[in-house]
């Protein structure tokens, strides 16, 4: 039985690719102008983009697992729609 309130879960982008760290590299240079000087970047994969707009206020998370032999680095962006900066408080 599915609870009612819960959301699905809606996979958009899942791709993974072997790579030159270089290339790697250049990729997160590129998300990173994009957000920067324009708030999203796009994935395109054939003819199909996918836009990803983070809100102004996010949660990032960076994992480095090693398994055996196995390293693995994630960096993970998440963000609710319509979430505002929170505003910052002072005292004088």
């Amino acid at each position: 039985m599915r609870d009612s309130n819960k959301p699905v879960t809606e996979v958009l982008i899942d791709h993974e690719e072997k790579q030159t760290l270089v290339t790697f590299a250049t990729t997160l240079e590129t998300i990173a102008k994009k957000l920067k000087d324009e708030g999203h970047f796009n994935f395109v994969q054939g003819t199909e983009t996918i836009a990803v707009t983070p809100t102004e206020q996010i949660v990032a998370e960076y994992k480095y697992e090693k398994k055996g032999e196995k390293h693995s680095f994630e960096i993970e962006l998440e963000w609710y729609e319509g979430q505002k900066a929170h505003k910052t408080m002072s005292i004088e």
